[in-house]
Parts: structure tokens; sequence; C-alpha cells
């Protein structure tokens, strides 16, 4: 038994027998997570139970992502990233839609006032990720969307005290074929090192029928694209690891189609990563409108979709993207 198990087993044995449980009495998940971090989660996704020990740690867990992280990103940077609104401020000239901060009754005041189209409005907790906490926002009038603001304000004030207010996107019809219930987004990975930033590991992400989001954590698919052409070069997959060709839904491939605008992607990508210098990884979220590509949100996402589409491990490459390994 490796003597890290021991000590737990002897020094701290009810939490052992908790963490025991949780992983439904599978002993080898257990020692996974205690020894690495592994989320019981990532253990059944990439199916670690028939891979070797060297096989597992080509892996990029959460909890190997996080020290990369907080090892290559500045502290202000992260704090920014993790923060909706900061994002914003950051990023304001890139922003084609009104955004903005709802944590008083005054910021209702100043939303209404602004003289936007406020018929259609997204709400998101300002710390949240994962597409948890958002709503999807309708009103007919300034009045009622004043009632829906300080509905949502004081009715969870508890858990969400502040949140972001954005007008809707409206995408192009090219990223709603595989669902219009969605906001369908493609997440870019950009590093920034030396002045120079380089793409890596691209994917879509599209929502199922009936859903506003296209997370992965709210049942949303995703794929991979190729980062130096724009085609999508894997089959959907879900976050069950249930693997779907096509949108089950809209029955529209995945494999093969080309994400249009890409070039133009890249580009704002690009020019987005080089205002936060401090940061040396950073994933962002973006939409397809009718006029161009739109920011959703920025954050240091996780490599799940990834690793999963590929079906491969993808740590060493993001070490090395991040100036840690070996070119």
């Amino acid at each position: 038994m490796h003597p890290y198990i021991l000590l737990y087993k002897t020094l701290m044995p009810g939490k052992y027998r908790h963490y025991m449980q949780l992983a439904q009495g599978n002993v080898d998940k257990c020692h996974e997570t205690l020894l690495h971090g592994t989320f019981y989660e990532e253990y059944d996704l990439y199916h670690f139970a028939a891979l070797s020990e060297s096989e597992r740690r080509t892996y990029l867990t959460d909890a190997v992502r996080n020290k990369i992280c907080r090892r290559v990103n500045s502290r202000n940077g992260e704090r920014i990233v993790h923060n909706k609104w900061l994002t914003y401020q950051c990023l304001k000239p890139f922003y084609h839609r009104m955004v903005w901060r709802l944590s008083s009754v005054d910021d209702i005041t100043a939303i209404l006032h602004s003289g936007a189209d406020i018929r259609q409005l997204v709400a998101k907790p300002t710390n949240q990720c994962g597409g948890r906490g958002i709503r999807l926002l309708v009103s007919c009038d300034a009045t009622e969307c004043r009632h829906t603001l300080e509905t949502l304000l004081h009715s969870e004030s508890g858990q969400h005290p502040e949140w972001i207010i954005e007008q809707r996107i409206v995408q192009d019809e090219r990223l709603a074929q595989w669902n219009t219930d969605s906001v369908n987004t493609i997440r870019v990975n950009t590093f920034h090192r030396n002045g120079t930033i380089r793409h890596f590991t691209s994917f879509i992400r599209t929502g199922r029928k009936g859903s506003f989001v296209d997370n992965g954590a709210q049942g949303g698919l995703f794929a991979s694209i190729d980062d130096t052409t724009g085609v999508i070069f894997t089959d959907g997959y879900d976050e069950r690891g249930q693997r779907h060709p096509s949108h089950p839904d809209s029955q529209v491939p995945f494999l093969g189609q080309s994400i249009p605008r890409w070039d133009e992607l890249l580009r704002l990508t690009e020019d987005m990563a080089l205002r936060m210098p401090s940061m040396t990884y950073i994933g962002w979220d973006l939409a397809l409108t009718p006029d161009g590509w739109e920011p959703v949100e920025a954050n240091r996402g996780e490599f799940v979709a990834q690793q999963m589409t590929q079906g491969r491990g993808l740590r060493k490459e993001f070490e090395k993207m991040c100036g840690l390994g070996k070119e």
C-alpha cells in the first residue's frame, strides 16, 4: 500500500471511509483521488480503470490544470477571469452588446435608463461557471423588466449577491444549425508567451433542444476543432461520455463541419489575449453573430471536452504550451 494512503487510513479513518463511500467502494478510484486529486467523474470519463499508472498521468486533470495555472498565471489575472464583470471591464472594446452589473436597486435604474433594448436579457452570477445560475429574462416593457430584475436581486441575494446583466446574443444561423434554442459557442484556448499567442485544442459546444445554455455540465455536446483550419475533426460527445456522430435533436453531424469566419476568430482571441499579458493561459468562449464574433466570457477552462473527444491525454502538450515542458 502507498505510504500516503496508509497514513491517511491510520490518522483519518473516518475521512477515508467517507471517500470510499463517495467512490462507491471502488478502492482504486478512492486512492486515485487521494493521491492525485482526480475527480471521480474524471476517473470514469477517461476510463482510468483500464489505464496503467503512466497512462493516467498523461491526462490533464482539473487538479493538475489548476496547479499549473496558479504557477503560470498572475494572481490578479486569475481574479479578473474568475469575475465576469471584471472580465467585461478589461475587454469592453471587444463587446458589441450592452453589459451591466446588478448588485443594487440603483443598478436596475441605470439599466432601465440606458436606452438599450431590454426586452431579452441574460442574467449570470458574477462568479459562477459551467452555465450554473444563468437565466433568460424576457419582458415586454420597462415596468415588467424592473419587477423581474428586482425579484432576481432580492430572491437570490444570499446565494448570488451580484449579477451581470447582458443583452441576449443573436447567433448566426450557421452555428444555430445544431440547436436553435441555445447560443452555441466556440472555446478557443490561447497561450501567451514572449509576446506570441498560440492556440491549442479548440472545440464547439452546442445545447440540447429546450435548453438555453450550451455547457456540457447542463447537458450540452462538444466536438474538437482543428486550430489551423477551423474544421471539426471528431464526433460529438456529452459529459456522460456518450458519443454522438450527429446532434441527437437536429441530426446535424459534427465531423467535417467547418466553422465560418475562423481566421477572424483567431485574430480576435489573439487581440484579447494581448490585453491580458499576465495570463499565460486563457480559455475564450465566443459566439458568432450575423455581424461577426462576440466574446461571451473568459476563463481557464477544463480539458474534459478535448481529452474525451480525442481519446487521449493532453497534459504534456498543455505543459509545453505553458512553457513548462520541452518544446
